[in-house]
Order: C-alpha cells, then structure tokens, then sequence
C-alpha cells in the first residue's frame, strides 16, 4: 500500500471555497402548495436541481428507467444532476411513461402538498465539473439527513407551511446554506470523492481532472498526465499528492469509479461495455477493480441502485 503524506487541512481548505462558490450560483426555482393530481417534470435540465418536500407525500421518478418510482415524505429532499430528466408527482406513475404523456402540474387552489426547487447556476470550470463527479440523482431521507441539515429544512418547511409575510425571501435566501450542507453530506457520504474535489481547486491539476473525466478509458500514464499540468512527472507526483493525499494512479482510479457507479445506476449498458470505455481490457478485471475500491460487484450495485 502506499503510503500519503497529504495536508489534511489543505484538503478541507480548497473544498471548502470550491463548496462556497457552488453554494453562491443557488436559487429559488419554484416554491408552492400543489392540488390534485400534480406532476412536475424536468426534461434534461441545464442546471443541478435540489427539491426539498415540505407537506404531504409524492413520488420521485425518472422516466424511461428501469428505476422504480420511489416514494417521499415531508423534508426528504433529492439532489438531482443536470441533464437528468426527472419528474415528481403527486400520485404514482410508472418511470416508463412516456415523457410527452405526463401532464402538466394543476394551479394552486389549496395546499394538499408542496415542494420547494432550487437550481444551481454553475460557472464553466471547476463548478461544472464538480457536479460530473456527482451521483446522477440523490435522495436523502429525513432519518439519514446529518443534523445542521434537517434543521435547516425544518426552517424551509414552516415558511413554506405558515407563509409568513417575506417567506419567499427567507426561503431564497436560506438557498445558500441548503445546497452547501446538502453538497457536504454528498461528499461525505462518497469519501472516495475528496481527493478529485480537492485537485478541482487547483489550476494545475484541476486540467488533467477534466481531461480524465473526458476520457475515462485512455491510457493515463504519470507522463501523460504530467505534460497536461505542465510539470516534470516527479514534480507532478509531488504536487498530486500534496493537494490531494493520493498518488496519481489513485486519483485517476477513483474518477473511473465514479464513472463506473454512474454508468452502472444510469444506464443499462453491459458491464462489459462499461469496462471497455473506461480502458479495461476485460469485464473481470474492471470487475476485479470495482469490488476492490467498492466493496461489491459491479452487477450488485446495479441491482443495489435499482431496488
């Protein structure tokens, strides 16, 4: 095994202001009491969503998966990525349906439900790339929310329940605190994400995390990914693992994981279709790679992120 010498609080440091910047581009999307038979639907958005639920049951789906609508109750709250075409409804609806076929979400007459979106305006760059690091979509339910986050939902909730005068204005500005304690308990809960994070707040090295997550298969020597950061290979090992806390050859490990989670929960291609696009020459030894650093196989997470 080999051993890191990386500044632990550097690390935190530059995941801190890249979590500020991101926390910055929030806003309030939509805010409502919803009747009826509502449905909102988000066709391939162009920005990172979150949606808090603040009364009343609905259900989470994203059509044309294989993934089961999946059931929420007052302050779960889903992340979703961008692009991820999702919608959420008030009453069950199969994930298959056709987009065209979901109507549109009812005026409001009367609270019975409600929901509160947010968008997140990321800059080109390091704010972008972020969120390619990131699961397509994230629910946390209230029992797994860490405290400072349910509390602030719990603030969400009752301005979005009791309607106060200003609530709109809290609601918008209590934004900034959401998307950061939220991106958090997302970050803390993949740890392997810290170090790619981390490299993101760094010019040098922010160039050769783009370039690895452009081109998950190619074949990234030191070498390689030292003339990307314009450094001698033994100064680029140096500098990785200063910022960082991990060697090269581990930082780009835990991109293609992550590319690997994302393909395996996404999508419905063979696993050794994925092997081959993230440069494995077989399916048993992405296979091999993946139970190494994920603790399962690539088939029981699939099924794990499907049930």
């Amino acid at each position: 095994m080999t051993k890191t010498t990386g500044n632990p609080t550097q690390t935190t440091e530059a995941l801190n202001e890249l979590l500020e910047q991101v926390a910055r581009g929030t806003e309030l999307h939509f805010e409502s009491g919803l009747c009826g038979h509502w449905t909102l639907m988000a066709k391939e958005p162009g920005k990172v969503a979150f949606h808090v639920v603040t009364n009343g049951d609905c259900w989470f789906g994203l059509p044309g998966s294989s993934v089961e609508p999946i059931k929420l109750s007052a302050s779960d709250i889903i992340f979703v990525n961008k692009g991820v075409s999702h919608f959420l409804s008030k009453t069950q609806i199969p994930s298959d349906i056709n987009k065209s076929d979901i109507p549109k979400y009812c005026q409001r007459d009367h609270e019975q439900s409600g929901v509160v979106c947010y968008d997140v305006n990321s800059a080109p760059g390091a704010n972008d790339t972020l969120f390619q690091l990131l699961p397509p979509w994230l629910i946390l339910k209230q029992a797994d929310q860490h405290q400072q986050l349910s509390h602030i939902i719990e603030l969400i909730r009752a301005e979005a329940i009791n309607q106060s005068p200003g609530y709109q204005t809290v609601i918008s500005r209590l934004s900034d605190v959401l998307s950061l304690n939220l991106l958090r308990q997302v970050i803390d809960e993949g740890k392997s994400l810290r170090a790619p994070l981390a490299a993101l707040s760094d010019r040098q090295l922010r160039t050769v995390i783009m370039a690895v997550i452009n081109e998950p298969g190619a074949d990234w020597t030191v070498e390689r990914l030292a003339e990307l950061a314009y450094l001698s290979a033994s100064a680029f090992a140096e500098r990785c693992i200063k910022k960082t806390g991990v060697t090269p050859k581990k930082l780009v490990d835990q991109l293609r994981l992550q590319r690997a989670r994302i393909m395996l929960s996404s999508s419905q291609l063979s696993v050794d279709l994925i092997a081959e696009q993230l440069g494995y020459q077989s399916a048993t030894a992405f296979s091999r790679f993946f139970k190494k650093y994920a603790g399962l196989s690539p088939a029981e997470y699939r099924h794990q992120t499907h049930s």
